[in-house]
């Protein structure tokens, strides 16, 4: 069941997402690191493709890091996270 629902949401997000890069007024980039989460929640193919990416690599850190928190507090730090990634990347 839980599969079912997030291919629904990831691709109803992708398909948003899709849409917001067209249209200005919707928020495209959001809608597509909802979906790269949903699909990489259930694949780990797609969860090794993506951790290639050094931006969504640390997206990923972040979320498997709050792990623990409560649900809304888990979306915030999603949306933060998400912000955090476009950001330009330092050196370490």
């Amino acid at each position: 069941m839980k599969t079912i629902i997030l291919v629904l949401a990831g691709t109803t997000s992708l398909t948003l997402g899709v849409l917001g890069l067209i249209l200005p007024f919707m928020p495209g980039f959001l809608f597509l690191v909802i979906a790269a989460t949903c699909f990489a929640t259930i694949s780990p193919g797609v969860r090794n493709h993506l951790d290639r990416n050094p931006r969504m690599r640390r997206f990923f850190y972040r979320l498997d890091a709050g792990s623990h928190l409560a649900p809304l507090a888990r979306l915030r730090l999603a949306f933060w996270a998400a912000l955090e990634s476009l950001l330009p990347l330092r050196n370490r």
